[in-house]
């Protein structure tokens, strides 16, 4: 596995203090233009910090990414796989897109959204392991907006990247999830409420599982007291591709390769199975 870092942190700080937002922009045309398609408003506000804190990010992600090259090498994978870092709007903490014009997929990574190694570790390796599984299958990435939403291709893809940063890194279901991003009371506190309501939600996404909705809520934090509408989705997820890891005796490299057709059949037999 090589990971090759782009970094475009000292792009925003140059045009940044002059609010030269198209300069910057133009120094990756084709990220900014996935980004305000699907993940921020193009006329919303850069998250404007410090150019301290900035370059502190940016060093803090480029020092735990030899950490998740190495741990995705030990699993056996050889990638080549390109991370660009940049200042984004406060929105998301990365995905992965096709470059048509490099021919493969990009990783991208909002520095402002990483303030610890241990965030950097779990959902570094978490969007790291999206561009493997577009890479293998690009048949689960999105083209609109529709696509994007569409829930049971969310659960398949998050719950598959979630599973493989388990695996890959390690410290078990809670880490993958959630890191250290909460207070790991309110992680223990809300898994538990998401495994009391296991069976529930998997009858709820079986029967929105080609719906594309607007809110987006099984992956959204919209509300804390209702797993439904704070990132259940993602538990979901894991615990479908746990199945069908153990079910068809599948690692993380085999689970990657799956044809969208095959993955998909075999969740929703999973959960079928379930209910």
């Amino acid at each position: 596995m090589r990971v090759e870092v782009v970094d475009l942190t000292p792009v925003y700080l140059r045009y940044a203090p002059r609010g030269r937002w198209r300069d910057y922009e133009a120094s990756y045309p084709a990220l900014f233009r996935h980004y305000h398609r699907y993940w921020a408003d193009a006329g919303a506000a850069y998250a404007l910090r410090s150019a301290a804190v900035i370059r502190e990010r940016a060093a803090l992600i480029r020092s735990r990414l030899p950490v998740i090259e190495g741990s995705l090498t030990a699993r056996g994978f050889a990638d080549e796989v390109m991370v660009v870092l940049f200042v984004g709007k406060g929105t998301t903490n990365g995905h992965a897109f096709r470059d048509e014009q490099r021919r493969r997929y990009v990783v991208w990574l909002p520095v402002e959204s990483y303030t610890t190694p241990e965030q950097v570790d779990v959902f570094g390796t978490h969007e790291l392991i999206h561009a493997l599984h577009y890479t293998r299958c690009p048949e689960l990435d999105f083209r609109d907006e529709a696509e994007m939403k569409l829930v049971g291709r969310q659960v398949l893809t998050e719950g598959l990247a979630t599973f493989g940063t388990m695996q890959v890194m390690g410290g078990g279901e809670i880490r993958a999830l959630w890191a250290d991003y909460v207070p790991q009371e309110f992680a223990a506190r809300w898994y538990e409420r998401c495994r009391a309501q296991e069976r529930e939600m998997l009858g709820a996404i079986r029967a929105a599982w080609r719906v594309s909705r607007a809110d987006n809520a099984w992956f959204s934090m919209w509300d804390e007291e209702d797993v439904t509408r704070y990132r259940g989705g993602y538990y979901a997820g894991l615990r479908i591709i746990e199945a069908v890891s153990r079910r068809y005796a599948l690692d993380l490299a085999a689970l990657l390769s799956l044809p969208a057709k095959t993955l998909e059949e075999r969740a929703l037999d999973i959960i079928s199975n379930a209910l």
